[in-house]
């Protein structure tokens, strides 16, 4: 499903200024979940050369999470985007696009909901487990 990611800080592509961008995790490909995580291992290989931690759990892989996010963009628009154009997406809207790739590595979906949260944590509530004491 497309969604957009709205950027405080414009990208440059092919010459024109992008404040918002589609992505879409339902058209990532082998080939792009495998281009983002060699993408992110590339960069933590890297850090850790500095003496900087690596997460190789993916699910704490903020790089990971972070070109995983660039690839549903990317998946969203090739014939425009490609990872280098991604790569110049800098400040809070890094940490936007690592959100997106978090949520989707969690398998949480991105989408609007009607409900709050509180709404849907009354949802899944689990009834009580201790027994009612008989007068």
């Amino acid at each position: 499903m497309r969604q957009k990611l709205e950027l405080r800080q414009p990208v440059v592509i092919n010459g024109k200024n992008y404040k918002e961008l589609e992505y879409d995790f339902d058209e990532l490909t082998c080939e792009d979940y495998t281009m983002a995580a060699t993408y992110a291992d590339s960069k933590a290989f890297r850090a850790s050369q500095n003496g900087k931690p690596n997460a190789a759990i993916m699910e704490q892989n903020i790089s990971f999470h972070m070109y995983i996010g660039m690839a549903a963009v990317v998946a969203a628009n090739r014939e425009l985007i490609d990872i280098a154009d991604m790569e110049r997406i800098k400040g809070y809207d890094l940490i936007k696009i690592t959100q997106i790739g978090r949520n989707f590595i969690a398998g949480r979906s991105a989408e609007p909901s009607a409900q709050n949260s509180l709404e849907r944590q009354s949802e899944v509530t689990p009834e009580s487990t201790t027994q009612e004491l008989k007068k």
